[in-house]
């Protein structure tokens, strides 16, 4: 496994400050679970990991869900489903690390993790930043 890991940029930052913070949190646990990944063949290990990333991911789903809901973002069930999407897919990915074993459906659960959280924070996540800026400004 090549122990791919993710930088924090600027294009990330979407100035609504819990959803910065917790990018942050997010975007390190993804870098732990590759470096630990990388590390350990460990099956009970590495479904302990994702497990991690997975009750953190919903805890910041919930979180961002509901300040979407706070602000009136009239696009929140279309986010939502990228949400539990992205849940579906990653225990998809579980599943499948536990099967094989091997680095490569390792690396895969990294590589759509890194994927999913650039183009989520980039895309989907800022339609809502833009949203609630234009809100705060009114």
């Amino acid at each position: 496994m090549t122990g791919k890991r993710i930088n924090w940029e600027p294009g990330y930052e979407l100035g609504i400050e819990d959803i910065d913070f917790q990018h942050h949190f997010f975007l390190n646990l993804i870098n732990r679970l590759a470096d630990e990944l990388r590390m350990t063949t460990s099956q009970n290990r590495r479904s302990a990991l994702i497990a991690e990333l997975n009750a953190y991911a919903r805890f910041h789903f919930i979180s961002e869900e509901n300040m979407m809901a706070r602000a009136g973002y009239p696009d929140l069930e279309a986010h939502r489903k990228h949400h539990l999407d992205l849940i579906s897919q990653l225990n998809s990915r579980e599943a499948l690390l536990q099967l094989e074993q091997s680095e490569q459906s390792a690396e895969q659960v990294i590589d759509f993790l890194v994927s999913w959280f650039v183009n989520h924070t980039t895309g989907e996540d800022r339609l809502f930043a833009d949203f609630y800026h234009r809100q705060q400004n009114r």
